[in-house]
């Protein structure tokens, strides 16, 4: 059994970049990068507006794909998922908080968590147990 200090990284980005055309223009949104995050791992990131921040979390996120380097998420490589195996992962493997929220106003924060967990797997009290989580 290992742990988490010996774990393999649950992401590994390995010279990651994604760059958007706009009619003549080439914007360098995500250039180089690279990393491992492990389990547990609590990271920051930080920068200016217009850094790429945003977009990092997208394309960790599988809200977006790298337009070149690797990008792992427990050894497998995600630019290389179709769509529905990128929804199963986003669905099962990760959470959002957008920017601007996107929750239902007239919900509490572990109603919108609930609300969220609606198409995944179990029953609803499973899905309020692991909304109060």
């Amino acid at each position: 059994m290992t742990d988490e200090a010996t774990a393999p990284p649950r992401y590994h980005l390995d010279s990651v970049e994604r760059i958007y055309k706009l009619g003549p223009h080439t914007v360098r949104a995500v250039n180089d990068v690279s990393l491992d995050i492990g389990a547990g791992e609590f990271v920051a990131i930080c920068g200016s507006s217009g850094s790429g921040k945003t977009t990092l979390l997208q394309l960790l996120g599988g809200l977006d794909r790298p337009t070149a380097g690797t990008l792992e998420f427990d050894g497998t490589a995600m630019q290389s998922m179709g769509d529905k195996e990128m929804t199963r992962l986003r669905g099962g493997s990760f959470g959002f908080v957008f920017q601007h929220f996107n929750l239902v106003p007239t919900l509490t924060a572990e109603e919108n968590v609930e609300a969220a967990l609606a198409t995944a797997p179990g029953s609803r009290a499973e899905h309020r147990l692991r909304a109060a989580e």
